[in-house]
């Protein structure tokens, strides 16, 4: 631990990795199983946007814990429906990783000066191999663990009832429900009802279901619990940290951090952007060297000043949120989101 330094936090899959491993795994298994590659992405994207409604808004009584982020338990059972295994999931991780230009120089140079730390919902078979491609002190992360994955069986009669849910559910609308209540649009109140008890209900009493019972994803409100254990074990005062996201996951952490760390959105998407001290719209991992160099050197208020009005840099844009420029910079970030990252996966919160 580098003593009176600041602390980097860094979320991987967008401020990292161009990836979203999840929808990826699920696009590339329902293609070589024969449902398709288009079934897979618009499975993903519905149960994606379900994910959101449970997290943030409709409790799960079997799983109290759940929160923004945890689709990545619930797409496990339907991973092993069409066929994969553990290190079939490591070696396509690793296979298609695509790194935000110049991150290994970036995480050298910061974990050279500063204290590092990555804090992921990704599946560890998919940080792992990150960190194996980088050459990132995997010990410095904190990602969903999927130990019990091939020691969870699945009948091919399950299998082929979990399939044909895929099938059926991307024919249904992408549901629609009020950000700020919860509350879902009413002509789509049946299919939301229908995934939600197919999830648990069905799969949940299954042998395969035992992996939504097993497997605790990193999601927003663990990502914050994380941060707030590491702040008492290294003692960190919140005005020496640097928290870098993109999404949905990182509002606890932008939210504990508000008014005393920095935080910056990396092409963000969503309301996290709302409670954002710094908005990037760019292609290049360097920003966040020069973010946490500032941050180092002259503190919070300075680096906000600084970054107030928008600035152009030589790998994109930046500026400080205020409710003057929100909206505008919102609109041109999920713009560079979907064109940097591919729609299919720009699309996701």
């Amino acid at each position: 631990m580098k003593k009176n330094s600041i602390w980097c936090f860094l979320d991987n899959e967008g401020p990292q990795t161009l990836n979203d491993n999840a929808q990826e795994n699920m696009v590339v298994l329902a293609k070589q199983c024969g449902l398709g590659e288009q079934v897979g992405i618009d499975f993903y994207r519905r149960i994606s946007v379900v994910d959101d409604i449970w997290g943030d808004f409709h409790k799960i009584a079997k799983d109290p814990h759940y929160s923004s982020g945890h689709t990545l338990k619930v797409s496990l059972p339907f991973f092993k429906a069409m066929g994969a295994t553990y290190q079939w999931l490591y070696e396509f991780a690793r296979r298609s990783i695509r790194t935000v230009p110049n991150i290994a120089g970036v995480l050298r140079s910061l974990d050279g000066k500063y204290n590092v730390r990555q804090i992921s919902t990704s599946y560890d078979f998919f940080i792992r191999a990150y960190c194996d491609l980088v050459g990132f002190d995997f010990t410095k992360s904190v990602c969903t663990k999927v130990p019990v994955f091939d020691e969870i069986s699945i009948s091919e009669e399950d299998a082929e009832v979990l399939r044909a849910f895929m099938k059926e559910v991307t024919k249904w609308p992408i549901i629609i429900y009020d950000q700020k209540t919860g509350k879902v649009f009413p002509p789509h109140e049946r299919y939301y009802s229908c995934i939600t008890g197919f999830i648990w209900e069905f799969v949940y009493h299954l042998q395969v279901g035992t992996l939504l019972q097993s497997v605790h994803p990193i999601g927003q409100q663990q990502k914050r619990e994380i941060l707030i254990r590491a702040a008492q074990k290294f003692n960190i005062p919140r005005e020496k940290i640097f928290y870098v996201g993109d999404s949905q996951t990182d509002v606890g952490c932008v939210q504990l951090l508000k008014g005393e760390g920095l935080t910056m959105m990396f092409n963000g998407k969503g309301k996290v952007c709302d409670e954002s001290d710094l908005m990037y719209i760019g292609e290049d991992a360097r920003i966040i060297e020069e973010v946490a160099y500032l941050f180092d050197q002259h503190g919070r208020e300075w680096v906000i000043g600084h970054y107030t009005p928008l600035r152009r840099v030589k790998h994109g844009l930046i500026a400080a949120v205020t409710p003057q420029n929100l909206g505008e910079l919102k609109e041109m970030s999920v713009k560079k989101r979907k064109e940097f990252r591919g729609a299919h996966i720009g699309e996701l919160t």
